[in-house]
């Protein structure tokens, strides 16, 4: 897209008020800056002037890994007390014989 004269007589009409916003610009961040600054170091002053209040932290990450290896154990102690109940049953039907214990032989 060409710029045409009549664009460019715009433009540098415009040229000083673009100038003057660009500066202004450059100069508001330093400043701001500056000011944040500051701001901090005020803030962090007050810190260690006075006593802070303490904050409840909440589950840590170990709290957290021993309730899950809790829950673990819990799950692998189920799963062995159904193991052994289920071993106790089948060996039960294997040693447990019908015709034991409904006939009386009397020898004499």
């Amino acid at each position: 897209m060409p710029l045409l004269p009549i664009d460019l007589q715009t433009m540098f009409s415009h040229l000083n008020q673009v100038g003057k916003e660009q500066a202004i610009q450059k100069d508001v961040s330093p400043l701001h800056q500056s000011l944040q600054g500051s701001e901090i170091a005020k803030e962090t002053i007050d810190k260690d002037a006075t006593v802070n209040e303490t904050h409840d932290i909440g589950d840590g990450v170990e709290k957290v890994n021993e309730e899950e290896n809790r829950k673990e154990n819990r799950n692998r102690n189920r799963k062995r007390e159904k193991e052994k109940e289920a071993l106790k049953k089948e060996q039960r039907k294997m040693f447990r014989e019908s015709h034991l214990g409904h006939h009386i032989d009397i020898i004499g």
